[in-house]
């Protein structure tokens, strides 16, 4: 995705305090707490610095939610005039509970995902520590590569596996937006992106190596990320937003599995979830960018990451933890980092807030509109699915506003409130998007070339 510095508090509390969004039927039972909570989330984000730790929103069981629930819904994104194709799906432990297919798309339409990829596939990394290939998380790269300096004075040699699917191991520089066509993509990259020029343009945009191209081979390709990109600090202190942490990964689980690429792939990622969708096309795929998959078999990868299924829950928490806490004071645009995903912040001036942590949310947006979430606290999963390529490259911004504002209807219908009268009225709690917000999806729609 792209950053496009919004500057939105109000949005940006009542996004990260999504499940405070109530219905005016519950509005006796919540009023009181929802007003207290907005307040706080709010204050938090004006930076004055209160403890609110223990500001946490009511865990309501999910009732039994039939198609009626998710009517209203239905309806409100039948009504979404700002992108032509695109799915959403919802779940939670129990399964799918609600799907939605929007134009000349479906959960089955294959995409590429971009970013999107980062998720799936530190995950997948993750599966070789669950069965005890990799040792540990905390194992130094050098144990597995052994062309890896262990000399105590390069910093290299403190490199662990955990700091390479956290994004802190320090190869290179990057941030969020930088492999999509944001403020810093040459005119030339965003030409190309609207010719449909997307993987190769990724690939240079990730600054890696000749040697990493798809075709290529991942330990010549980790060979020379080692050897050409400098370290920007010391691993574990410092974080960039790059391919070069999951390729140099990726050859570790090569060289402890004595697998080819292609099989770590097939066994800890496609097998282990059940995709029948998917491909990582090449010998050497970018696996912070390559995956070609479907909303089906992205629902499989949410729904088992919900689930502790097939990693156990001390792992999943261990991919969950914030690993970035050196950056909570600085402005984000989508949050602080775990394995391959933001710990949702979104677009918060104040940074990495309490009502962020308490939010316990999870996301993976990529370039092209996919935007996938966990709410941990609420125990469900969320998925938008699009893909805004070619000639409406300028348009990917658009689903992610499209996310945000749909996410506290979400919230309100898995604990068991009645969205069809508040769902479409000007309700508190339902107000996610600014006028810059309306100014940017509305002027990006009508006129792409505002966006490039």
């Amino acid at each position: 995705m792209q950053p496009r510095g919004r500057s939105h508090a109000l949005r940006t509390a009542l996004v990260l305090a999504a499940s405070i969004s109530v219905s005016q039927a519950s509005a006796n039972e919540y009023g009181s707490w929802l007003s207290g909570h907005v307040r706080s989330v709010l204050s938090a984000l004006q930076g004055d610095g209160e403890d609110r730790s223990g500001v946490v929103a009511p865990v309501l069981n999910h009732p039994a939610l039939g198609s009626q629930a998710w009517e209203p819904l239905r309806q409100l994104l039948s009504s979404w005039k700002f992108t032509d194709n695109f799915a959403v799906a919802v779940g939670d432990a129990s399964g799918p509970l609600f799907v939605y297919e929007h134009g000349n798309f479906s959960m089955h339409t294959p995409v590429q995902t971009a970013s999107t990829s980062k998720w799936p596939s530190a995950m997948m990394i993750a599966g070789l520590v669950h069965d005890s290939t990799i040792a540990s998380l905390d194992d130094p790269v050098h144990k597995y590569l052994s062309w890896w300096t262990k000399k105590p004075k390069d910093l290299r040699s403190q490199v662990t596996l955990r700091h390479l699917l956290s994004f802190t191991s320090g190869f290179g520089d990057g941030h969020p937006g930088a492999e999509g066509a944001g403020s810093s993509v040459s005119a030339q990259h965003r030409a190309r992106l609207a010719l449909g020029e997307e993987a190769q343009v990724l690939r240079e945009l990730a600054d890696q190596p000749e040697a990493c191209d798809a075709t290529g081979d991942v330990t010549a390709c980790a060979k020379a990320i080692y050897k050409d990109v400098e370290l920007i600090g010391k691993p574990g202190t410092v974080y960039s937003y790059n391919s070069n942490h999951l390729q140099l990964a990726g050859a570790v689980a090569v060289a402890a599995s004595g697998l080819s690429l292609q099989e770590v792939i097939d066994k800890y990622l496609f097998k282990a979830f059940g995709f029948s969708e998917s491909t990582y096309p090449g010998s050497n795929p970018s696996l912070a960018g390559g995956l070609v998959t479907t909303g089906h078999d992205y629902e499989q990868f949410l729904s088992g990451i919900l689930r502790y299924s097939p990693l156990p829950k001390d792992l999943v928490d261990e991919s969950e933890k914030d690993a970035t806490p050196f950056m909570s004071d600085e402005y984000t645009l989508y949050g602080n980092y775990g394995f391959g995903h933001f710990l949702l912040c979104f677009d918060s001036t104040a940074g990495f807030t309490q009502a962020c942590k308490d939010a316990h949310l999870h996301i993976d947006p990529g370039a092209f509109g996919f935007f996938p979430l966990i709410d941990r606290r609420l125990g469900y999963y969320f998925e938008l699915v699009a893909y805004e390529n070619g000639q409406y490259y300028p348009r990917s911004g658009i689903p992610e506003y499209l996310a945000v504002t749909v996410k506290p209807l979400i919230d309100d219908i898995m604990q068991g409130r009645d969205i069809s009268f508040t769902g479409t009225h000007h309700t508190v709690g339902y107000n996610a998007l600014s006028l810059t917000d309306v100014n940017y999806v509305a002027g990006c729609y009508v006129d792409p070339s505002s966006c490039a």
